[in-house]
């Protein structure tokens, strides 16, 4: 502990500079036993859901269980069950929401024809967190395990769940599989195969635009591995042929994640190292929508000590986007804590790299987050021992840049521009006009304040 306190105190200055986040909020109620692997997801208004696995709350094992919040991060809801189904082991939550609140849950379970193996399963919800029927199972093919579900959703409600499956007809290996359906919940057309490689492919992830076109990611598992994407068309076609995200290979296994704006455009993260995991960095790789690459791979944090892994991205249709992972820096010790970095639509980093947690005991690992349209984002983890009993189901918000309301008074207008004007160009901290948090006002800052200006979600 003496090392991470050390560590922290050497670079505060850094990362109070960077903070935004404010006070961190519990979601599970429920907290004997342990709560992990949350996911989470929002709407257009900054109504979020956080989904996460229980162990023995639904007395068999693991179960699926989510709370709703509103904008602020105030809870709209009691926590709820999810599964309907409670005997043996459901877990892996995924979860994706349209532009007015509908949301969809995936996870896999145990299986209905081979009870010893895995199906994976979904349930839908209304605005209001009330279920549009029952579970159901996702996929066709039965036999042997399906694992790891991913879902993503379009503004009116379609959606696409992706998984894992095991030595399905003519595919000797783990292969990812996707089914699309509608905003009724009706599957279009049958389950279908995504990756065409021989070599086994796991853990994929899935993010879907505004009218329903979506790109699959997922890692090549093969002696060095390598990230391996795949656009589709909102039909279910197939738009591009599988290509490779990842230029440098690694060692260590990895869940990629994927975001997408509202013109297709994505991004992709995933963690490695060519050598060790325990060197293991943050990458990440932009694409255009039509899946031209924008620029080469790179590496997102800027601590390398101990491995940096867990990526999860967001992006809002702005094409604004956050990363953010947890970082083990004492190798000695087995805790972690949660970072993340933002960055503008060009790719540029909002800051430095910022620490989320500010409960600094013990282990806080496997971030998700969510982002809106009106610069804010909202984060997930499971920290351990925080809530008093194993690890319980933590989240943190914050503004990927700051208000142009120096003034406070509710409006922003020409009195705040004449703060901006009155800094223009200054390099010093702190500054009132900083909106980009990089201790400088520039032309990003003065976009960022026009927007504001003429937008109402400002």
């Amino acid at each position: 502990m003496a090392f991470k306190r050390n560590y922290f105190a050497a670079v505060a200055i850094t990362l109070v500079a960077a903070m935004t986040c404010r006070a961190e909020f519990q979601a599970n109620t429920h907290t004997s036993n342990k709560q992990e692997n949350p996911a989470i997801a929002m709407d257009a208004e900054g109504n979020f859901v956080i989904v996460w696995n229980s162990y023995l709350q639904d007395g068999s094992s693991n179960g699926v269980f989510g709370r709703r919040f509103d904008p602020n991060s105030k809870p709209l809801s009691e926590e709820f069950q999810i599964n309907i189904e409670t005997s043996g082991n459901q877990k892996e939550a995924s979860v994706a929401m349209d532009a007015v609140g509908n949301f969809v849950v995936a996870w896999h379970g145990p299986g209905i024809v081979v009870e010893d193996k895995e199906d994976i399963f979904a349930r839908r919800f209304d605005p209001n967190g009330q279920p549009l029927g029952s579970e159901f199972r996702v996929n066709s093919y039965t036999n042997d395990r399906q694992l790891y579900p991913g879902v993503a959703m379009d503004n009116d409600g379609g959606f696409v769940i992706v998984w894992e499956s095991m030595n399905i007809p003519e595919q000797d290996n783990k292969t990812i599989c996707g089914q699309l359906y509608d905003s009724f919940g009706s599957s279009i057309g049958p389950e279908f195969v995504i990756n065409e490689e021989a070599s086994d492919s796991r853990y994929p992830d899935v993010a879907m635009e505004t009218e329903g076109n979506f790109a699959i990611v997922w890692m090549r598992d093969k002696s060095s591995n390598s990230i391996i994407s795949r656009l589709y068309n909102a039909d279910g076609t197939a738009k591009t042929e599988p290509f490779e995200v990842s230029t440098i290979r690694f060692s260590s296994i990895t869940r990629p994640s994927i975001a997408m704006d509202k013109d297709g455009n994505f991004v992709v993260a995933w963690d490695g190292d060519p050598n060790l995991a325990s060197l293991d960095d943050i990458h990440a790789r932009r694409y255009n929508f039509d899946g031209t690459p924008i620029g080469e791979q790179f590496i997102v944090n800027t601590i390398i000590e101990g491995p940096q892994q867990n990526p999860q991205v967001a992006m809002n249709n702005r094409g604004r986007f956050i990363i953010v992972w947890d970082s083990k820096i004492d190798p000695d010790i087995n805790e972690r804590d949660i970072f993340a970095q933002r960055y503008d639509s060009s790719g540029q980093p909002i800051g430095d790299e910022f620490q989320v947690n500010t409960y600094m005991a013990n282990d806080q690992k496997r971030p998700s987050v969510a982002m809106t349209e009106n610069r804010k984002f909202v984060m997930a983890w499971q920290s351990y021992g925080q809530d008093g009993s194993g690890y319980g189901i933590f989240g943190n918000s914050g503004q990927m840049v700051g208000s142009a309301d120096f003034n406070g008074d509710g409006f922003v207008n020409f009195n705040d521009y004449c703060v901006l004007a009155e800094e223009w160009l200054k390099i010093e901290n702190p500054l009132r006009a900083d909106l980009i948090d990089d201790n400088k006002i520039d032309e990003q800052d003065l976009a960022e304040f026009c927007y504001q200006w003429l937008n109402a979600d400002r």
